[in-house]
């Protein structure tokens, strides 16, 4: 049973990471091309610009493609009576918010209004239709979907910034083009189940999918707070030019976030299919300090690991970002270990419970980042983002005891932390030849640390190759 049970979370995760490596990883890849060819000042205002569409775009319609999904996979309502409520608030919704910002844009005479509302709106319509194919179990169609927008998005890239060097406008370009393509996609292939004509629009299954999913809109925003708000504060109190820096560093870890992100997916229908198991809390334990442990190591790896990446790949005026990347890194780890713990909200279906300490993180984030942004300025926003993650993973340990308990083997986290915060520190004054050593220690250290997971992976693949008997 426990071999079974580990080897369909194994599974899930690979196809889930197969699924979304085109929208996730491979935009990270094409991070060196930005540096060499946009300013650090275009390059922050990009990612600020980024940043609020991230924001916008799930609030614009209030979430309601939550709700599509939550009612597609499982409902005593008709089809077409789902799509027909779902849909129609969609479009009222993205109506009335284009209508919104529009205003607000000319009042501030913005020049980036007219391709902000497209992408807004192309962002929230693409997101919505990839819920729809998932809520109709269409996922080729929403694995491919993200393969598509990397590929165009990333052609695009280079066409409009390389070759026309439109900078910001460019990139923000590429990057609806490439979701208005998803949409088309997307509707074509689901065609057989949009049937327009039959939709019905239910007033009562409106309203109750509006329940729902209005209830999630805090929870996003708080996440945006903490994940996001850093580069708006620090262009609003420093400038754009620095924002540009921590842009760059803040993308090394979002491996990290992305990484968590393919195993989450995984793990949230495997924590829910085994919230009711007798074996439950063990089983839990058992995969979290799994986790814990390959998550820590891989932590160790990338800090070295991303200094050289930015010494000799990038270009030399977003060089100081190296000293900022192991904060940031941390922050991603603990934000991945809350992560974790929120599947207990969802077992028990309290998201409420995940709400509030999400809440409580967004705030202590803005704390830290007004009070010490204009005295440290980047250092602020990077120790905002750790301690904004860390305090939530904490309420979450014990919040989360009414819906199971983990035993955290804290003896060998205490120790790859130690490691970790050693090499926070040591990158920001240490010199290629030790930062090689540090990058060969790190590795080692993540052998040993996980010698037996790899021994057990390693001999799985042998029994299913034929060579054990």
């Amino acid at each position: 049973m426990e071999q079974s049970r580990e080897t369909k979370l194994v599974k899930n995760t690979i196809i889930y990471t197969i699924s979304n490596f085109g929208s996730k990883i491979l935009t990270f890849l094409i991070v060196p091309l930005y540096t060499f060819y946009l300013s650090t000042a275009e390059f922050g205002t990009y990612d600020m610009v980024i940043s609020i569409v991230n924001l916008l775009a799930p609030m614009c319609v209030l979430a309601i493609h939550e709700g599509l999904l939550r009612w597609l996979l499982k409902s005593d309502e008709k089809h077409e009576e789902i799509l027909g409520s779902g849909l129609s608030l969609l479009i009222l919704f993205v109506g009335v918010s284009d209508l919104l910002v529009y205003i607000v844009c000319r009042l501030l005479n913005w020049e980036y209004t007219f391709v902000f509302i497209i992408l807004m709106t192309a962002t929230a319509l693409h997101t919505s239709f990839q819920f729809v194919a998932r809520g109709e179990k269409r996922n080729k169609v929403f694995a491919i979907s993200g393969v598509i927008y990397t590929i165009v998005m990333l052609a695009l890239n280079v066409l409009f910034i390389v070759y026309f060097r439109w900078g910001v406008n460019g990139m923000l370009w590429s990057m609806a083009i490439a979701h208005i393509c998803v949409i088309v996609y997307l509707l074509w292939m689901l065609r057989d189940r949009l049937h327009f004509k039959q939709m019905r629009f239910k007033k009562e299954l409106a309203i109750a999918m509006l329940s729902y999913s209005i209830m999630l809109v805090p929870n996003n925003i708080s996440w945006w707070v903490m994940n996001a708000s850093d580069r708006i504060m620090l262009t609003a109190m420093v400038g754009v030019a620095t924002t540009g820096i921590f842009s760059l560093a803040h993308k090394f870890p979002s491996i990290v976030t992305i990484l968590h992100t393919l195993f989450y997916q995984a793990w949230q229908e495997q924590a829910v299919l085994e919230y009711d198991s007798t074996s439950r809390d063990s089983y839990y334990t058992k995969v979290f300090n799994h986790y814990m442990r390959l998550a820590c190591c891989a932590v160790a790896v990338l800090i070295p690991l991303s200094k050289l990446l930015i010494m000799y790949c990038m270009d030399r005026s977003y060089m100081d970002s190296f000293q900022y990347v192991g904060l940031l890194y941390l922050g991603s780890l603990f934000s991945s270990f809350s992560g974790f713990y929120g599947t207990g909200y969802i077992s028990a279906k309290d998201t409420k419970g995940a709400m509030k300490t999400t809440i409580i993180g967004a705030v202590i984030n803005f704390l830290v980042n007004l009070f010490l942004i204009p005295v440290i300025g980047i250092w602020a926003a990077c120790l905002s983002t750790v301690c904004g993650n860390l305090i939530v993973w904490i309420i979450r340990i014990k919040n989360t005891r009414k819906y199971f308990h983990i035993s955290v083997e804290w003896k060998t986290f205490a120790v790859i932390m130690f490691v970790n915060v050693l090499f926070t520190i040591a990158v920001c004054f240490t010199d290629t030849a030790w930062t090689i050593v540090m990058l060969i220690v790190a590795c080692v250290v993540a052998v040993l640390m996980n010698k037996g997971m790899i021994v057990g992976i390693l001999n799985n693949i042998r029994r299913k190759a034929g060579i054990l008997q």
